[in-house]
């Protein structure tokens, strides 16, 4: 993320849903916990309170708190004439987000842009860590990635869960 956005803002909720604050942050909850935790330290993944937070509440309640912080943040930067792309991708707060006229975008489209920037060798690798992980990314979002960054293209498993034991190889396959 930091080669493709050079900072990147989290609000304290964010860092304490990701356990990467405090005075001992537990550091085994998740792949990649650690290097969220060395961003921080090396001053790329900025902590940024969102401000008058409390002027701000989601209509929809599916929005947590972590999200409805984040969006608090970017409203905020977007009423200072600051640029902003939320990263979001539960559907309760990308709604919030669009009905709030906030730019917007997923972890599947910045796995797309590090592609499409040469950050990254193939997008297919690490859109199958992430559904291997447990992290929902539907077939057509997958499709639409990889097809657009020259990857490789998916096939939609036949009656397969997505569960942190699937990681079956062989839905993937080169592009033509």
């Amino acid at each position: 993320m930091r080669n493709v956005f050079g900072q990147v803002l989290i609000t304290p909720a964010v860092a304490a849903e990701l356990r990467i604050t405090g005075p001992e942050p537990d550091l085994a909850l998740f792949a990649g916990q650690e290097d969220l935790a060395a961003a921080r330290v090396e001053g790329w993944l900025h902590l940024s309170e969102p401000g008058r937070a409390e002027a701000y509440h989601p209509l929809n309640p599916g929005v947590d708190s972590g999200e409805a912080s984040c969006i608090a943040l970017a409203l905020g930067r977007h009423q200072r004439g600051l640029e902003s792309l939320l990263i979001l991708d539960d559907r309760a707060g990308r709604a919030e987000a669009r009905r709030l006229d906030l730019e917007l975008t997923d972890t599947a489209a910045v796995v797309a842009m590090a592609r499409l920037r040469g950050l990254i060798p193939a997008a297919g690798p690490v859109l199958l860590d992430l559904y291997s992980n447990g992290y929902f990314l539907s077939d057509a979002t997958v499709e639409t990635v990889l097809v657009r960054t020259g990857s490789i293209r998916w096939r939609p498993p036949s009656n397969v869960s997505n569960t942190s034991q699937d990681t079956d190889s062989s839905r993937w396959r080169k592009a033509p």
